[in-house]
């Protein structure tokens, strides 16, 4: 029965220690969630970016777009809002004036080409 009485001693110090050492430890903090759009010009620019990609594509399949720089147009981006510039590709013939608009939750973007 001592042997018994050992096993389950240890088990219960062991499982003691695990719950004090879990105990110890810091909460983790809740952290926002990181792909919810904000107002930004940063995440206005990465949601041009990429719907221009897709739309050029879509646009003039024989013709891949390289998007060279995304241009605003004065006053310039308005955070919260957004506003209207420009898309220069490395090809002349491709690019074209852009109007992005902030919905509350995301970016609307409208690409006044093709």
């Amino acid at each position: 029965m001592s042997h018994h009485r050992r096993i389950a001693g240890t088990l219960a110090a062991t499982a003691i220690g695990v719950c004090a050492f879990t105990a110890a430890g810091p909460l983790a903090q809740a952290q926002p969630y990181p792909n919810i759009p904000q107002p930004t010009q940063d995440s206005a620019e990465k949601t041009i970016a990429d719907g221009y990609i897709a739309k050029q594509i879509d646009c003039t399949p024989d013709m891949p777009p390289v998007l060279q720089s995304i241009n605003w147009y004065p006053p310039g981006f308005v955070y919260g809002l957004g506003g209207t510039g420009m898309i220069t590709d490395e090809n002349p013939a491709l690019g074209g004036e852009f109007r992005a608009s902030w919905t509350g939750s995301e970016w609307a973007v409208d690409y006044m080409y093709c």
